[in-house]
C-alpha cells in the first residue's frame, strides 16, 4: 500500500512524504506509526519555525508565585 502524508501549516506546503508500506498488518500498523510520529515532530517544528518571534517555551517564574506546598504543608493540611 502506498501512503502518502501531506503537511501545510498555515495554507504554505511544509512536506510531503509517500512511501511503500509492505508486510504483515502488525508491520504496516508499526510503520504507519512511524511516519505519523515522524510526521508529527516535523509539523511542530513547521508550526514554532513559522511563529514571527521566538517565545520561550516556559513561563519564568517571578518572586512569591510559588503556589505548590512543601511535603511537610501537604501532610498538615
Amino acid at each position: 500500500m502506498q501512503v502518502e502524508i501531506t503537511v501545510k501549516v498555515d495554507g504554505r506546503l511544509v512536506k510531503t512524504h509517500t512511501e511503500q508500506v509492505e508486510g504483515t498488518l502488525e508491520q504496516m500498523e508499526e510503520k504507519v506509526d512511524s511516519l505519523s510520529r515522524v510526521v508529527a515532530s516535523e509539523t511542530l517544528q513547521a508550526s514554532v519555525d513559522a511563529m514571527p518571534q521566538p517565545r520561550p517555551l516556559f513561563r519564568r517564574r517571578t518572586g512569591g508565585s510559588d503556589t505548590r506546598a512543601t511535603n511537610r504543608e501537604r501532610s498538615s493540611g
